[in-house]
Formats: structure tokens, sequence, C-alpha cells
């Protein structure tokens, strides 16, 4: 089924390029098509996973913890505990569940802080750092708090960009190097703080979240042995 889904998803991604090439739609367009594309693509993966009801129950809790907890953080430009949820989801759960992580915690958050265009780009930066610690889990199977709280710290630098690149694409013309060069640099400072949070939150809570969710994790797997 995997495979069905990524051979359908490629084909229709290289038939929307070429229509809108064709018909000469904006390039604000096309990277907004291709952002909601993904989204639906891990979503049509976790349909099609099987998740049973206790992992099921794991991830609504990560994802609702990664909503309402940046709620009170809002006052604080960029420091917020959600990367870090997610991070940790991703590392936990997997590549697909820390997508929907990151997806629902953007989503959630945002009916008490403000819906609007960002919404969709928080959705997709925070569903790809959940699937990049997914990754990461792969490379590196055994927890390590340091090299853990390091990519922490470099993807609040890279869901900066992603929200940059939104805002650079949307709004700023003529679009050229210079002017994603300077998109970029305009946020460094919030970029910052968020990498700092997260750097902070990794510290004091990676370790427990990491070793909680193993065990709760364990806990209702099953291994069939011939």
């Amino acid at each position: 089924m995997k495979k069905l889904i990524n051979g359908l998803f490629f084909v229709i991604f290289i038939a929307l390029i070429i229509i809108l090439t064709y018909f000469n739609i904006g390039l604000n367009s096309m990277i907004t098509i291709s952002a909601v594309l993904i989204i639906i693509y891990f979503f049509l993966l976790f349909e099609f996973k099987g998740i049973d009801s206790k992992k099921l129950a794991v991830i609504s809790t990560m994802a609702a913890m990664g909503g309402v907890f940046r709620i009170p953080f809002a006052g604080v430009p960029n420091v917020q505990p959600t990367t870090f949820i997610v991070a940790v989801s991703g590392y936990t759960l997997g590549s697909v569940e820390g997508f929907i992580v990151g997806v629902l915690s953007a989503f959630i958050s945002n009916f008490f802080l403000g819906h609007g265009p960002w919404t969709l780009w928080q959705m997709l930066g925070w569903g790809l750092c959940g699937v990049f610690f997914g990754v990461l889990r792969k490379l590196i199977s055994n927890y390590n708090i340091v090299i853990f709280t390091i990519f922490c710290g470099l993807w609040g630098f890279i869901y900066g960009i992603i929200l940059d690149m939104w805002f650079v694409v949307g709004f700023i013309r003529p679009l050229t190097i210079n002017a994603v060069l300077l998109g970029v640099a305009s946020s460094l400072v919030f970029d910052s703080m968020h990498a700092i949070g997260n750097i902070i939150f990794s510290i004091l809570f990676s370790n427990k979240f990491v070793k909680i969710l193993d065990r709760f994790i364990k806990r209702f797997e099953v291994e069939y042995i011939d």
C-alpha cells in the first residue's frame, strides 16, 4: 500500500507542476499546493498504517500537549515546548506518527492563538520535524541526549526557514537570492530564541520523555515468534 501511495502522489505532483507551469500559476501557489500534498500524503500513510488504539491514544496525548503547552508561552517570542514535544514524539513513535503530532499541535494551538495562512506552514514545519526525528531514531537507536539536544536546537532554525520561505515567496517582490537571504536574516534573532528554548527543554525533559514513552510503547507491543 505504501508503494501505491508513493507512486500515486509522485504522478499527481508531477502532473500539478506541469499544469501550473503551463497556466503560468505563481510560485507561491505551487509551493502552497506542494505543502498541502505533503500533509495529505502523510495522513494517508498514517491511515493505512493500521495504528492500534493504545498507540493512537499516545499520539493524541502528545498532539494535545504540543498544542496546549504552546499557549502559555505565547508572550515569549518563539520560545515554546511544541518543537521539543514533536521531536520526542517522532523519535519514540516513528516518523509518520511524529508528523501527525506536529500537524495536530499547530492546528490545535492556533484555535487559541489564531488561524491564518501561516497555519499550513506551521503544520508542515512541525510535521517535518517529527519526520526528521523518526529518521534520527533509525540512525541512532540508542538515545543520546547530546545529539538529540543539538538537533533540537538546529530545528529552531530549520523551522524558522520554512516559515521564512512562505513569507518571502508570498510577499516579497522581486524574488531574488538577496531577498531570500534578507528574509531569513530578518528572523535570525527569533529563530535563535526558538533554538535556545528547544535546547533548554531538551536538557531538562528529553531523557524522561524518551524513557517514559519507550517504556509505554513496549508495554503494548506484541512480538510473535515462530
